[in-house]
């Protein structure tokens, strides 16, 4: 019984720590994206990864943000609407 036991737990291992590995690789690839940040010198250019709590960045139109934000202005001036799609969170494709 230990022998079947031991080969399932061994299988679970290398399975959880491939898609550990996949998910380090595709982390470091986001954090080299470049994403424009207001500085006292205006917009600077920085990675994705550098971005510090309670940075002002701007995110373009269909621009994917792979951190948390906080909208504070939309180029909409007349209604200030924004739609953001959370697929990638919770699955719905709808916009909210």
């Amino acid at each position: 019984m230990l022998f079947p036991l031991s080969i399932i737990v061994l299988v679970s291992m290398l399975k959880d720590g491939y898609e550990d590995y996949k998910r380090h690789a595709q982390d470091n690839e986001e954090n080299v994206k470049e994403v424009k940040v207001l500085t006292s010198e205006g917009l600077v250019t920085k990675e994705w990864g550098e971005l510090l709590v309670g940075e002002i960045i701007k995110i373009k139109n269909d621009e994917f943000t792979p951190a948390d934000i906080l909208v504070l202005s939309t180029s909409d001036l007349k209604k200030g609407i924004c739609f953001t799609e959370t697929k990638n969170l919770d699955g719905e494709t709808n916009l909210k």
